[in-house]
């Protein structure tokens, strides 16, 4: 049974939509930010501010092709995970990639505490641009997240059936 991996940038509701999706279709869901960190035992901008960046890229790679391995499971990416196509190649093969595409000016909107290439509001929209056209590449679903939780998770679920489910 294949994978649904979720994408796009960091506040676009991946974990969110990945939480309610699991309940509405019974897949588990590993955010695999979440998953790096209970590995590593540390917290992510632990290793950006200690190992740095290529650190972070390389251990991400590592985990993700973990999770690849595994099952009927949703996985929720770190937004900056499609910057490396060895991990889309690895998500693709057991996978379906689901892009969450949510407009700029949302994400600006949300707190980015711990989020470690967010902390300055300029990178928000340099990360964003450096990104969308990944995102879209890579996709093979696009669900733009502009309604309420329900209806998005009806289209994801709507937009799998006869790939997944």
């Amino acid at each position: 049974m294949k994978n649904i991996v979720l994408i796009g940038m960091p506040a676009c509701g991946k974990s969110t939509i990945g939480y309610w999706l699991s309940k509405k279709i019974n897949f588990p869901v590993i955010d695999a930010d979440k998953y790096l960190e209970e590995k590593e035992n540390r917290v992510i901008s632990d290793i950006f501010s200690n190992e740095g960046e290529k650190y972070f890229r390389e251990l991400e790679t590592k985990y993700l092709k973990e999770l690849s391995e595994k099952e009927g499971i949703i996985i929720s990416t770190g937004g900056g995970a499609v910057k490396n196509k060895e991990n889309i190649d690895i998500l693709k093969e057991n996978g379906i990639i689901v892009f969450i595409n949510r407009t700029i000016d949302d994400i600006s909107r949300e707190n980015h505490r711990n989020r470690p290439l967010l902390q300055n509001p300029d990178n928000i929209r340099k990360l964003y641009d450096e990104r969308i056209k990944l995102y879209r590449r890579y996709a093979d679903i696009i669900i733009k997240n502009d309604d309420s939780i329900d209806v998005i998770v009806d289209r994801i679920i709507t937009s799998l059936k006869g790939k997944i489910l």
